[in-house]
């Protein structure tokens, strides 16, 4: 009985130690996994870069089977850089350490930290069995760790690692089409986003943009989102039927490719985007009225650069929009004057570091120079300084007690504005998250109040620049009966859809 107990004891005593040395290690690699190394700057988004992404060019020739490679970046797409990586499959996989292989079975995993220095220069790719997909289990994308298909290369560089998947063009737009356009869309819609996206990725093949990380673009909206939401068989059908088609101008060339969330009743060009010193042929402003709407009212087009035009344009609904029923159509925000001022100097600050030349102060004298900003001082007004036909703003005035600032192009202004504290109200409730940047530049300003405090009001429409295809318009569209060779010659204006394998360019 005695011997029975003890030997009880004993195990008690083993199992108690090894619960505490568990204990002791996953709490070691809680630690590591909590790690964040620091972030580097997010790569600008299309809209900050002035329209302008090309970068030298390549010399090879871009046809539809050709493989894309695209950095993954991290979670709430943060960084390109990893603390980890942690790899399985559902079926068995292969990796390529320098040429060496090795075979992992079905459901194993694989790990990588950014502070195992033997990984310099080691060459990491993961191959999985035809047909199955590697699940990236230390990255997640709408709360499911998403799933690749084809290789996946990892690379140690000082400020961590990077992820990087290599495949087919045609088989990577199966998962940027439901990350731009909801599925559920129809499937003319779908087919014009297949054809956006794949002439946005050429363009993005072409640059050398990512060549220092060996890479065409990334999975952000720094290019444009990838398996963000995963590939289904309409998104597959959407592609697979428009293969290898692209928008070219007039001469068979590709032409720089953009599309934004949602209009407020009218394009803007893209000139008037991005302040470039020439028209784009193919993307000029165009009033978004359906054939229904213009029948009716025998209205072809509208001068929206007048306030009082623009503000009964917001506030009425005298034509029905290929946008009409989006929920950004419409919005608005208040944001307390004392709030604004105390932000706005940073702002002012990073778009002045950005481009001098869009940021100006005004001399005593009333002309505007370009210098540094020191303080706005309490910010006392806001001022339209110019509006353009589409009805976009392109300068707004800054008067504040210290000083007067102009700020110029639509992306600067929605920065200096932004709603980071505030909700916007628009058609279907209110943000939940804070915004970086205004909706759109689409807005005018009215005074109001806010906490029994001064403040603006910014009341306008649309979501995105406002250049190029609105993805909801091209969704309207898709309703109303219009293929997609016809939504994207009403966005793109004077465009021809090629097949990239009989494009005669060279890269």
């Amino acid at each position: 009985m005695r011997e029975t107990r003890t030997k009880q004891i004993m195990l008690i005593l083993v199992l108690s130690v090894l619960v505490l040395v568990c204990l002791i290690v996953e709490a070691g690699r809680r630690n590591v996994s909590d790690h964040r190394t620091e972030t580097v700057k997010r790569e600008e988004t299309k809209e900050q870069q002035g329209g302008n992404e090309k970068g030298k060019v390549k010399k090879k020739k871009v046809t539809e089977d050709i493989n894309v490679r695209v950095l993954l970046m991290t979670d709430h797409f943060a960084s390109l850089f990893h603390n980890k990586v942690k790899v399985t499959s559902t079926k068995p996989f292969t990796v390529a350490v320098d040429g060496k292989e090795k075979r992992y079975g079905a459901g194993d995993t694989i790990q990588y930290s950014a502070g195992n220095n033997a990984l310099k220069k080691k060459k990491i790719i993961i191959t999985p069995s035809d047909g199955a997909k590697l699940k990236v289990l230390s990255i997640e994308r709408q709360n499911i760790h998403p799933s690749y298909r084809h290789t996946l290369q990892v690379t140690w560089n000082n400020n961590g690692l990077l992820l990087t998947n290599k495949l087919p063009l045609e088989e990577y737009l199966y998962a940027v089409v439901p990350s731009e356009l909801s599925t559920s869309s129809k499937m003319d819609a779908l087919k014009a986003q297949a054809v956006c996206a794949r002439s946005y990725a050429y363009q993005q093949m072409k640059s050398t943009r990512y060549d220092k990380y060996h890479a065409d673009l990334d999975d952000s909206v720094a290019c444009q989102v990838y398996n963000n939401v995963p590939e289904d068989s309409r998104s597959r059908k959407a592609v697979n039927s428009t293969k290898g088609m692209v928008l070219t101008n007039k001469k068979g060339a590709v032409i720089q490719v953009y599309y934004y969330s949602t209009s407020w009743g009218y394009s803007a060009s893209g000139q008037d985007v991005w302040n470039t010193p020439s028209q784009v042929s193919y993307l000029k402003e165009c009033f978004q009225i359906t054939e229904k709407s213009r029948k009716k009212s025998g209205v072809q087009s509208l001068n929206l650069s007048e306030e009082e035009n623009f503000e009964n344009f917001i506030n009425k609904t005298y034509y029905d929009t290929y946008d009409s029923d989006s929920a950004w159509y419409r919005w608005s925000v208040v944001i307390g004057r004392k709030s604004l001022s105390r932000r706005i100097d940073a702002a002012v600050a990073s778009c002045y570091a950005s481009n001098p030349s869009l940021v100006l102060t005004q001399k005593k004298n009333g002309s505007y120079v370009q210098k540094p900003l020191k303080s706005l001082g309490m910010l006392k007004k806001i001022r339209v300084e110019k509006r353009e036909k589409s009805g976009l703003v392109t300068e707004i005035v800054l008067v504040g007690k210290k000083n007067v600032v102009k700020v110029c192009t639509q992306y600067n202004i929605r920065k200096v504005l932004a709603p980071i504290y505030e909700q916007v109200t628009y058609n279907e409730g209110k943000s939940e998250t804070t915004m970086s940047l205004l909706p759109s530049a689409a807005f005018y300003i009215a005074d109001a109040v806010k906490d029994d405090e001064a403040a603006f009001e910014f009341i306008g429409g649309g979501f995105g620049h406002g250049a190029g295809m609105s993805q909801c318009g091209a969704e309207k569209m898709a309703k109303l009966g219009k293929d997609y060779q016809e939504i994207l010659s009403h966005y793109f204006a004077g465009t021809k859809i090629m097949s990239l394998n009989k494009l005669n360019e060279e890269m």
